[in-house]
């Protein structure tokens, strides 16, 4: 991942991203820690080298006068490189410097060199020792270097005694790059225990990490708690149901999809596809068709043969025979698919619409049906209850043909010969 320019910008100019700095010991070893600050020597660049570093911080400003129309980093390091400083101090201030201009370049392979350089002379002041420790850590994470990051982060932590929450959620990061899973947790519940303001990286790094290891019981624990923290922010929601779904507990999967949906966060057609099938899933599927077809209607769920179908299945379960009959015929006119007109056909037969089953059925066949057979018996009932029987007879013959339905077809023709011959109709 590359961190953002202007994150890496801040911190090249001394300020921090979100730092939020707690001391990690009580007072005893707090003042331990104030005695090592005073402890460490204070020095100041040799004049030679302060002359130098004073004529390249003049060319990081714009100067019209000197016909320089923008700041130039370039020249500012190419003077600096002229030095050829003797004291610890200068090399390291010098480094840390020519680093930061090098970062602020881009250039950020000879950044970590010299800020790596700076840090291990571990002679500046305090605030810049703790300083150049964490840019090392960001340098390197920007580079996709994560366990130099981790080190640097460490190296510095050791050094300040110090929590930052921003710390610790740029480690958790690492550490998910490099599928530490383990620490990735560890480090996320440090950044949100020390963060003064809620922020929402380490829950969604503590989240990742227990997909991505396939624990969707702490997927739910860690994004029902980022949910009490930002109750508005609609990214938490779907994935809580989601995760609520892959664990089978559909019930309280529905009901996070039906407080999402209250609160206008169902957008996409997975969204309400995935709310209607929960709905059919927890025995109310005439709901799950009524979502589906509203959906379908205003244009969000594309108007298909298999969204028409799925909704048509719906209602099929809710016994709701002639909708579903209905929506299976629509489906099947779009791709003059024979199994959809051969599925209307049936639920036509169930519903009592037989004419509309006759149509249906023709329609399989002339659309190619490999169940011609079956087709054939679902005629020859459909033709019997309409009273034609003539037409019944001639399809109950042809069934018989069939080693499957010859018995059934028989069976059909002596019936319909006695029906016929009660009620004096040819056949």
């Amino acid at each position: 991942m590359k961190f953002s320019r202007l994150i890496l910008t801040a911190v090249l100019f001394g300020a921090t991203a979100s730092a939020t700095l707690v001391p990690m010991q009580a007072a005893a070893a707090s003042q331990s820690l104030e005695e090592k600050k005073k402890a460490r020597p204070v020095e100041v660049m040799s004049e030679k080298v302060g002359k130098k570093v004073a004529e390249a911080v003049e060319l990081l400003s714009p100067n019209e006068e000197e016909g320089r129309m923008e700041a130039d980093a370039k020249g500012a390091i190419a003077l600096l490189l002229e030095l050829e400083p003797k004291k610890e101090f200068d090399k390291a201030y010098l480094a840390q410097l020519i680093g930061k201009l090098y970062a602020q370049e881009g250039e950020y392979d000879k950044a970590i060199e010299r800020i790596k350089y700076a840090a291990n002379l571990d002679v500046l002041s305090w605030d810049d020792q703790a300083g150049v420790l964490k840019l090392l850590a960001i340098l390197n994470l920007q580079e996709e270097k994560y366990q130099a990051s981790i080190d640097a982060y460490d190296k510095w932590f050791t050094f300040t005694e110090e929590h930052d929450a921003t710390v610790y959620s740029h480690k958790a990061l690492s550490y998910y790059q490099l599928k530490q899973y383990d620490q990735v947790v560890k480090n996320a519940d440090l950044s949100i225990k020390y963060a003064t303001e809620p922020k929402q990286d380490p829950y969604q790094l503590k989240m990742s990490a227990y997909v991505d290891t396939k624990n969707y019981k702490g997927a739910i624990e860690v994004t029902t708690a980022a949910i009490k923290v930002f109750p508005q922010d609609k990214k938490w929601w779907i994935p809580l149901a989601q995760f609520y779904l892959m664990t089978e507990d559909y019930k309280r999967s529905l009901s996070t999809f039906e407080l999402a949906e209250i609160q206008g966060f169902l957008s996409k057609a997975s969204h309400y596809k995935t709310y209607a099938q929960l709905y059919a899933m927890n025995g109310i599927p005439y709901k799950a068709a009524v979502i589906m077809q509203d959906k379908v209607d205003s244009g969000l769920i594309e108007k298909d043969a298999k969204n028409l179908s799925t909704i048509a299945n719906y209602y099929h379960q809710a016994q709701d025979y002639k909708k579903a009959a209905s929506t299976y015929l629509a489906a099947a006119k779009m791709e003059n698919d024979p199994n959809l007109y051969q599925k209307a056909g049936d639920l036509f037969g169930i519903a009592e619409q037989y004419k509309n089953a006759i149509a249906s059925f023709k329609q399989a066949l002339e659309n190619g049906s490999e169940k011609e057979a079956s087709i054939n018996m679902s005629l020859v009932e459909a033709y019997f209850y309409t009273g034609q029987y003539k037409d019944a007879y001639k399809y109950a013959q042809a069934a018989a043909k069939s080693s499957q339905q010859k018995r059934a077809a028989k069976g059909w023709i002596t019936y319909i010969r006695d029906t016929a011959a009660r009620k004096n109709v040819s056949l």
